[in-house]
This record gives structure tokens, sequence and C-alpha cells, in this order.
């Protein structure tokens, strides 16, 4: 059902400005390879732009060019928008021709022009009435849809890909409907079920429920195949994830809808009918690994005895099934990666994809093993959907540490002193892998537990917790651990079985909860990793305890404790560290970008960063006014000019205030005529500490503090000035000065 609101009419007029943006041929010459039409910009995911405008000299001179404030949800108090997840804009914006893409998370979609930041054309895009009618009709909801996840959310990437010489916006929505659209008019051009509740009830093997909520997708334009996989719940009614190959040449060719041609699982069926499939899985692939906390353990040259202990009936289903024989559920599964984008290799024809991790997330009293393949990087075959290889890098996860955010693919780059593609994945445990993008097999690893190791400085990194490690693969204790820290003996072990709270770091958001950038001029890899220490209690899961919910873990209450980023830049070539910053006081989300020779930085205290991609200094802070939870885009407007696109929304409580608040999207670029002028430089001799809460009501209300602990150093600040809230709709209660508000953190 399509409907339409306030704005989202489209006159003619504004068909007319629209034309002459994405038609004029002046335009075209001078954008050729600066969209940003890529959710991470250009193919193989690489948050990076060729564009030369922005550069070293010039970057201090950023301001403000529109601010355009986010409509909020006209569904705020309906009762399948749930919580603080039904505002804003949580993705980073993608530019085309000139014209500004976003949607937000009540499903609306909006069209700006880059130049000025008028609406251009708007729709949206409202859940049919029939699934509003299954999660709001109380005892009607099948199994395979999740309450819990209704249909609120948030959206992390949409595309423009052009297909059959045509380009359209393509979304997945929260209820896997994919929607094109005409970039053009918006006019819809494809509204199709992906997953209906039916087609999701009759999986085979499935005794879990899966959740409508980010949905991850890429399409390889070669073959017109989509690859998208299925989101399970995060607790014991987790489903039996999968991907499937969706075949849109049927669409594009005018003979009908699209058609899912194939269908792959990533777990072993729920109903314990097949305790062999792990074993068959590994033994059909071309490579199927596992990290140690070291290296890859090749699964397929393990003596024949050692992998059938370690593999056969992995995940425990038909033990589970033996013992509880009248149970209908399993209380265990894993799903798809969420929220990153997938890579497409469209020469050799395979989709680089990351999974979740094993569900219930922090008891695994019933999945003991390995848990394959959840916390994976699997290739598969784009056209029939075979593994060809996986890697899983946290096996028998007790921490929620799953392979999410996007697969980044590196074709041609010098690595090992050769010349060689590969694919490159951080993961939530904190560790970067460069992969074979044939088999698998490991080219190198950064782990930000022990960065000295790779050239790092050892005071920064990951500092894992006492009850956080790497599990050993081959050790049978090890694959069976119910809990973290159970391996502990007396009142430790007692106070922890008795849901004694503990802190978990990284926490369950991960090491790494964002997107690296790549440079391919530098050939260097830009990535985030933080320190978020969270308390935690262990909680009951299984039969009797309240299937659907129970994620085996609630919140615990301890005093705060130390939060930080730290920024690397690693050679590709060697996987070492060429330079790292320390950001104390703030943790990292969302990604990165990198362009000419600066990477772009956001963070949820409301500033932007940008950095010296060749030594790590700082060279420019914007005060944005709202935490900035995803990387920007860099692309030009219909005459040329870049601008740096910033969205300011606040989806979870953990990353900002607990408002449901539904933000702005604000456009940087450099003035038109770059004149001499003023910059305040503040000069400090003694430590300081500066704490500076700016409070904001109507758009934003955003509370943050910034602490400031300043060495001698020379640092410019440019604070978005006062009109800008004023164009936003946003009162400003606290005066944020430029003079007193200086960097949290320092270069090492």
């Amino acid at each position: 059902m399509e409907r339409k609101s306030g704005l989202l009419g489209l006159s003619l007029a504004v068909v007319s400005v629209l034309a002459m943006l994405i038609t004029s041929s002046v335009a075209l010459a001078q954008q050729q390879a600066l969209d940003w039409a890529r959710y991470n910009g250009v193919p193989g995911n690489w948050n990076w732009s060729p564009q030369t405008q922005i550069d070293k000299e010039n970057v201090k001179f950023l301001e403000v060019k529109w601010v355009f404030p986010v409509p909020a949800s006209p569904f705020t108090d309906s009762p399948f928008y749930g919580g603080g997840r039904a505002e804003g804009v949580i993705h980073t914006p993608l530019v085309y021709k000139g014209v500004v893409y976003f949607v937000t998370n009540w499903n609306g979609i909006f069209a700006v022009d880059a130049a000025t930041g008028k609406t251009l054309w708007s729709r949206r895009i409202d859940p049919p009435k029939e699934l509003i009618d299954l999660i709001v009709k109380p005892g009607s909801i099948p199994l395979s849809i999740d309450p819990d996840s209704a249909l609120s959310g948030h959206y992390h990437q949409i595309h423009i890909y052009e297909l059959g010489g045509r380009p359209y916006l393509l979304l997945v929505t929260n209820y896997y409907y994919l929607i094109a659209l005409d970039p053009l008019t918006g006019d819809i051009k494809l509204n199709w079920p992906i997953f209906t509740p039916e087609y999701l009830a009759a999986v085979p093997g499935n005794r879990g429920l899966y959740d409508p909520s980010t949905p991850s997708f890429a399409i390889d334009t070669k073959r017109n195949i989509m690859i998208i996989g299925s989101s399970t719940s995060e607790a014991q009614s987790a489903g039996r994830g999968f991907f499937v190959g969706v075949d849109l040449k049927p669409w594009l060719e005018g003979r009908g809808q699209p058609q899912i041609i194939w269908r792959t699982f990533i777990i072993p069926p729920q109903d314990g009918s097949d305790p062999e499939w792990t074993l068959k899985s590994v033994d059909q692939m071309r490579g199927a690994w596992i990290w140690d906390g070291e290296k890859l353990i090749n699964l397929k040259t393990l003596p024949p005895d050692q992998k059938r202990q370690l593999l056969y009936d992995d995940w425990g289903f038909a033990r589970f099934v033996q013992r509880y024989p009248n149970e209908k559920v399993s209380y265990a599964g894993a799903g798809a990666g969420w929220g990153g984008a997938y890579a497409v290799d469209e020469d050799r024809g395979i989709a680089y994809v990351g999974t979740n991790q094993p569900a219930p997330d922090w008891n695994a009293t019933f999945r003991p093993g390995p848990n394959l393949w959840s916390d994976s990087i699997l290739a598969l075959d784009v056209e029939t959907g075979k593994l060809i290889w996986g890697v899983q890098t946290m096996p028998h996860d007790i921490w929620d540490y799953d392979c999410a955010w996007s697969v980044l693919l590196v074709k041609n780059a010098m690595i090992g002193g050769q010349r060689r593609d590969a694919v490159i994945k951080g993961c939530k445990n904190g560790v970067v892998y460069a992969l074979d993008p044939d088999d698998g097999h490991l080219l190198w690893a950064f782990n930000s537990w022990d960065p000295a190791k790779s050239g790092g400085d050892p005071r920064y990194g990951i500092k894992p917790s006492k009850y956080v490690r790497f599990l050993n693969p081959l050790d049978p204790k090890d694959m069976n651990w119910r809990w973290q820290g159970e391996w502990t003996t007396g009142q430790e072990y007692e106070y922890i079985k008795n849901h004694g709270a503990f802190y978990q770091n990284p926490p369950g958001v991960g090491g790494i909860e964002s997107d690296p950038a790549y440079d391919p001029q530098r050939n260097r890899l830009f990535v985030a990793v933080y320190n978020y220490p969270s308390a935690y209690t262990i909680q009951n899961v299984g039969p009797g305890t309240g299937w659907p919910a129970g994620r085996g873990l609630r919140g615990g209450t301890l005093p705060p404790a130390p939060i930080n980023t730290t920024i690397y830049a690693i050679d590709v070539n060697t996987g070492r560290v060429v330079w790292n910053t320390f950001v104390d006081g703030v943790p990292y989300r969302g990604g990165l970008t990198t362009s000419n020779g600066l990477v772009f930085a956001t963070f949820n205290d409301g500033t932007l960063r940008i950095y010296d991609a060749d030594t790590g200094a700082e060279l420019k802070r914007v005060i944005i006014g709202g935490p900035v939870l995803v990387q920007p885009s860099l692309a030009t407007t219909a005459d040329g000019k870049i601008r740096v696109l910033v969205p300011v929304s606040v989806p979870l409580s953990l990353w900002g205030p607990t408002t449901n608040l539904p933000g702005f999207v604000v456009a940087l670029g450099l003035p038109d005529v770059i004149a001499e002028r003023t910059v305040v430089q503040e000069r400090t001799v003694v430590q300081t500490q500066v704490r500076t809460q700016v409070q904001t009501v109507v758009q934003t209300a955003v509370a943050t503090q910034v602490v400031t602990q300043v060495q001698t150093q020379v640092r410019e600040v440019e604070v978005i000035p006062a009109w800008v809230y004023a164009v936003a709709g946003v009162a400003v209660v606290a005066v944020i000065a430029a003079a007193t508000i200086a960097a949290r953190g320092r270069r090492r």
C-alpha cells in the first residue's frame, strides 16, 4: 500500500528542476565517478571518493551549506513502530547526479538538491495492510514474524544500481519488500515481497523466528542477481538462517516479478534431522577455516576423527530433540549478517557476505560446538548459491561478536609484495582479516587486542575484560562452555552463575561497530576500534524460561568504566600499523570515509573530525550539534561542487540521548571564494578540563559532554553557527563557545 503525505506531491516545476540537474551535459561531465551511488561509495565498499576539490590545505575552510530537518515520524503512536527506532536517518546518504537520497526509519524516502537542500520529491512506503493486521491482531502472529521486532528498526543501506541501462534507487524495507524507484521522479517501479510470512513459515528445518529489521543486500549487475539473507531473532527464538539469490531479469525484461532461484542455509536443520550437516558443508567447500585467536585453522585438513568430534551434531540440535522430544523450538539459531553491505566480484561471480552471532547471544547451554557458520565471512556462488569458502571468526561465541558491517573487496592491490585481489573484513571481535578471494586463506590479520604485534601503540586498541577471550576450537571444553566465566571456580563461579554483574569489553555491540575505509592511492585501510566496558548478568535460557524472549543476558549495574576509541591506518601490503590516533571519552559507531589524503570520522559526541591520511594528525573539527552515527558521503552538486553529507540521528540509547527526535542532515562544502579568515587558535600549556553541555529542544534535544584534556598543541575548532540551528528548527538552550571546545582526542 502506498500513500503520500505533506511534502509528497511532485510538481511540474520540481520535475523540471530535477531534469535539468540530471540531463545537463556540463553536470554529467563534471560528475563522472564523483557520485556516491552505492552505500559505501564505490563497488567494493571502500568508503572512498576520488574527488580532489577538498584537500589538506583547504579543508579548514569547510562550512555549512544547508541543513535538512528530518520530518518526525507520523507513526509514533502506532503499535507496529516501537521504541526509539522509528525516527531519523541512520544510513549514509546517497548522491547521484547532483541529488541526495536517504530513507528515514519510518520508511520515508527523500530526494533533495545537493546544492540547496531543497526537497525535489519524497514518498512514504507504508507496510501492506495485511502485514500490519498480522502484527496488531492478538494471537495471529505466525512463527515467521518476531513480535519483538515488529516493523520498526533502522535502515543501514540503500543503493542506486544501473540495471538494464536504467538507474534505480533500491532498498529492502524492514518488512522485506524490495522497492525500486525511479530516482528522477520517485515513481515506484517495483514493490515485491521477498520473504512473505508464508514463505518463512515453510522454511525446511526451521523452528524459530525471523527478524524483519536492517536487511543487507547486494546485486551482481552483470548477472542481474540480488543476494540477500534472512535476519533472525537474537533470542532463543532465533530461526534457521539462510541466503537467497533473486533473479531480477524477469522484472527487468517485463516478463513478471523477480524470482528466488536458490537458497543456501548457514546452519543445520533445527529439528535435528541432519547431525552430519556441518561435516558435509565443510567437505563440500573449497576452503573452510576457523579462528583460534592467532591463526586460521584449516578444517578440511583435520584428521577425520578430530574433525568428526568437532563438527558432528554441531549446534546440538539432534541431542536437544532427543532430550526434549515434545519441544517445537530449538532454543538456538543464527541468521545473515545485518547492517553492512555485501561485496560482489562480478568477474568471479562470487558474493562475499557476513553472518550474525549464534543465538541466544550469551548463554550457550543449548548450542554446543563451534556453531558454524555463525560469526563468519562466506563466499557464495552468485548463480547457484553454493558455499565456496567460509571463515568463522568467533567459534562458540558467548559474547555477541557477530561479523556484521561491510565486506571490502580490493582488486589488483599490492599485498604481500605482489599484485592480487583480497577480501578485507573487520568483525565485532576487534580483528581485521585480509583473505584470499578464491579459497579464504589468511593473507594477514590485525588484532586490535594486541596492536603492538602489528606495529601499533601498545597503550591503545581493545583492552578485553576478564571473561573475554578467544576460544580454541580444537579444545572440547572451549566448545562447550555455557557462558563466559564458567571456567572459573569457587565463589567467583557461583557469583556469575547466580546472575552477578560483571564487565564485558568489548560489549555486545562489539569492538568494531563500523565500516572501515580503503584508500587505493595509498593502499591503506582505516579502521576504528573502541572500548566500552558494559555491565551484564547471565540469565537462564531453555524450556520453561519464557520463549520466545530471552537472550541469556541482562544489563547489570557497576561503576562507569573508561570509554575510548583508536583509529588505525593499516598498510594493506603488510597488515602493519602506519599510525594510530587515540580519542578519549567516546566510542565509535558507523564508519570512516577517506578521500584525497583525508579521513573523515564522525562521533556520537556531535563532532566530525578530519584527519591527515598520511600522519593521523587532526586537521579540522566541526561541531555538528547531534550524535553522528554513520560515515559521511562525498559527492558533487549538479554544478560540480563537492558536498560532505552528514546525517544526525539517535536510534539506540547506547549511542546518544534516549529520544525519538528525528535529527537532520547537514551538507558541508568549501566557500565559493575562499577568503582569508580569522581562526581562533588556542594554545594550552597546562592540562585543562572543559565541560560543555549543549541542550537543544524540538529537533535534536542533544545532551553531550565534551571533556577536554589538551597538552601543548595548536588546534582549530569550527562550530556550526547559531543560524544553522534556527534553520533546522532547533532552539539552542546552551550556546557552544568555540574557544572552549577543544579536542579530547590526542594523536599518539
